[in-house]
């Protein structure tokens, strides 16, 4: 039976809260999962982090969310997302110390604000199998970030926070091993859609993580 559980986990000197969700078998591949802006409401129980936690699972993937410094009942605060980048690297390092994890299958994802901070984590290292990005805000420091690992990002081609064209550009940018869905009409938010984001999410785990092809 799948599980879940609260866990705290140390980054530095703070302690983050978070959550962590096991399938039925285990050992199993890994996926972090990083929430929206703190400043703007934006914590771990975001319905897109909830989304991408459950599809996980329910492809025999553990998840990991967590609720960066400041945000939630997580010690610290707000920085901007730099500090930020520091709690990424201990969810990743927190997820592999885990007996039902697999450390050399793990997977990051983020949305939003965190999909932003976890695209600079994961070019500062993470040895990551895949990395997942929903409605990667363009107006974040994104320029330089290159990625060693398969890529999906997702987005809304009306979003806010995302211009299309510099997104398209970005991850043209990373390599052949990124690829972008755009989806037609959609803003920055996913409420109400969030079961589109996991068909298309699905596929990308299962290739990646579970050796599964896709087509």
């Amino acid at each position: 039976m799948p599980e879940n559980r609260p866990i705290t986990m140390p980054s530095g000197p703070l302690t983050l809260e978070g959550a962590i969700h096991l399938p039925g078998e285990t050992p199993a591949p890994g996926i972090v999962v990083c929430h929206p802006h703190p400043m703007y409401g934006g914590d771990m129980n975001n319905n897109v982090v909830s989304a991408i936690c459950d599809v996980a699972v329910e492809n025999g993937i553990a998840a990991l969310r967590f609720n960066f410094r400041g945000a939630g009942a997580s010690e610290g605060k707000y920085e901007n997302g730099v500090g930020e980048q520091d709690d990424v690297h201990a969810a990743l390092s927190y997820l592999r110390a885990q007996p039902e994890v697999d450390p050399e299958c793990i997977t990051l994802a983020g949305y939003s604000f965190g999909a932003g901070v976890a695209v600079r984590a994961a070019a500062s290292g993470g040895d990551l199998r895949a990395f997942i990005g929903v409605s990667v805000p363009t107006i974040m420091p994104l320029q330089g970030a290159t990625l060693a690992c398969p890529a999906l990002f997702v987005s809304g081609d009306q979003d806010e926070y995302s211009d299309a064209g510099e997104l398209t550009a970005f991850v043209q940018g990373l390599g052949p091993q990124a690829e972008l869905n755009l989806l037609p009409g959609l803003g920055h938010f996913w409420f109400g859609v969030e079961h589109e984001l996991k068909s298309i999410v699905a596929p990308f785990l299962k290739a990646h993580l579970l050796g599964i092809p896709t087509g």
